[in-house]
């Protein structure tokens, strides 16, 4: 059979709304093989709801053609619903499993459009695609930025999902300009602070206000869980993604405080993840 694999992701990141995200090592592996009809089987700890769209049938259909079928085997360890990108994991090896069960050279590129296209998320997709730091420009491109090493990522996944759908509806339809310039300003802080390791740049980035503000009336929690982690000594954190999932980042002696603090906090209301920094996307 042949396998692929992509890894999951935190976007936004704070203030890099819809443009930035990061890969992060947990992942979803997919094996497919020819078959005479299409199927799919979810063996991992994460799987889709019965009755919901699966990510990893409609991307290997769109990259190959429904006249192809695959008998697809899905091993995902992404939290589905929590903010960690488990659709764009999912279409991207989905569609890298169908191409090389065919014996075709898969195209990054062409992976990244089906994700972004089933996902809505061009963010996600690219993290997940071409792992490490990523920067989805508004003219369609893909940049991969350098990540300080020294920036460790710790994850608390609350057990009650937050729908993306609903988290947009809480966005408001206009911004006022001084929230806009308060946001650039902490969106090139936080780029500044990933690619330099800068404590303090890293601090000026916090208080999102385009979409962390609107969101934490509703999960309060997510707020919480900011708070604990910067407490604890995190150097940034942020929601992940549409949440309700929370990533801290931290120093390397940072990390076991972090996540005491942030399971202390939890409870059996969730998990805390330590995953690694993915350097690699879809392979």
């Amino acid at each position: 059979m042949a396998e692929a694999s992509a890894p999951a992701s935190s976007a936004n990141l704070g203030p890099g709304f819809d443009c930035l995200a990061v890969a992060l090592e947990v992942r979803c592996v997919v094996r497919a093989e020819p078959s005479d009809g299409w199927s799919v089987d979810h063996v991992g700890t994460a799987a889709p709801p019965p009755g919901a769209d699966d990510a990893v049938l409609m991307a290997a259909r769109k990259a190959v053609g429904e006249e192809r079928p695959l008998a697809l085997i899905v091993d995902n360890a992404v939290p589905i619903g929590r903010g960690l990108g488990s659709s764009s994991a999912a279409a991207a090896a989905g569609a890298v499993a169908a191409w090389k069960a065919h014996d075709e050279k898969p195209s990054l590129h062409r992976a990244w459009e089906i994700a972004t296209a089933m996902d809505g998320h061009p963010d996600n997709a690219a993290a997940a695609v071409y792992g490490g730091l990523v920067l989805a420009t508004a003219g369609g491109a893909v940049h991969r930025l350098p990540w300080n090493v020294a920036l460790r990522a710790v994850v608390a996944v609350p057990n009650e999902p937050f729908r993306t759908s609903e988290a947009r509806r809480l966005l408001p339809p206009a911004y006022e300009a001084d929230v806009v310039a308060r946001s650039l300003a902490r969106l090139a802080a936080l780029v500044a602070g990933l690619v330099g390791g800068d404590a303090s740049l890293l601090a000026d980035a916090s208080g999102d206000e385009i979409h962390e503000a609107p969101r934490q009336e509703v999960r309060p929690d997510v707020a919480e869980l900011i708070d604990v982690a910067r407490a604890a000594g995190a150097l940034h954190a942020a929601w992940s993604g549409a949440g309700p999932s929370m990533i801290a980042l931290v120093s390397a002696s940072g990390v076991d405080r972090v996540r005491s603090s942030l399971e202390r906090c939890l409870g059996d209301r969730g998990v805390v993840l330590i995953p690694g920094i993915a350097t690699t996307g879809v392979v």
